[in-house]
């Protein structure tokens, strides 16, 4: 499809056809998705599956065009104009997340057991590990051993019995253990 027609598609979809925005978005889904995909660090995929940036991008290239705010001149601009709308929407999800002070490692640490019910990527793995080694690193062996058994998913009880503990002291130490990571985590987002 040269670009004469993309115009076209694109004034139709102005007029308000609906068949003209399908149209738009089969022409061009399939290599925005690429586009995200390859752009999208392994850490913040894990939260943000290129395919909801793409739709965002749609979103906002359709309210766009329907207000009339793009024109087409020439050969290959819809692409180079959905393209940079993507990759906005992209970074700024990876702004957002880093700005915050999120650890996509560190969020998957502390997660449900049910973030874990799909098998993880090789890149997920390596990530989580160092995240993990890096936390028990730091830690007394008291501390190091009541995250362990916390991750095995031992009750208070059971921790405080294997360790010979108080159940407070437990309550404690995690509470230690997690201001600790939120610490971590705002450090991380200034970086």
């Amino acid at each position: 499809m040269n670009e004469e027609a993309t115009a076209e598609i694109l004034e139709r979809y102005r007029q308000g056809d609906p068949a003209a925005a399908d149209e738009l978005f089969a022409r061009y889904v399939e290599r925005l998705t690429r586009l995200a995909r390859a752009r999208l660090s392994p850490m913040l995929a894990v939260r943000t599956d290129p395919e909801d940036i793409v739709m965002s991008a749609y979103r906002s290239f359709f309210v766009g065009a329907r207000a009339g705010r793009f024109t087409l001149s020439r050969s290959g601009d819809l692409w180079r104009l959905l393209a940079t709308i993507t990759l906005r929407k992209l970074y700024r999800q990876a702004r957002r997340h880093r700005t915050a002070g999120r650890s996509a490692a560190m969020e998957a640490l502390l997660a449900e057991k049910d973030a874990f019910s799909r098998e993880p990527s090789p890149e997920e793995v390596v990530g989580l590990s160092d995240e993990l080694e890096s936390l028990l690193s730091r830690l007394d062996p008291l501390a190091r051993r009541v995250v362990e058994l916390r991750l095995q998913e031992e009750s208070l009880a059971a921790i405080a019995e294997l360790t010979g503990r108080s159940e407070r002291t437990i309550r404690r130490t995690l509470a230690e253990i997690r201001g600790s990571l939120a610490k971590r985590m705002e450090r991380a987002g200034d970086e």
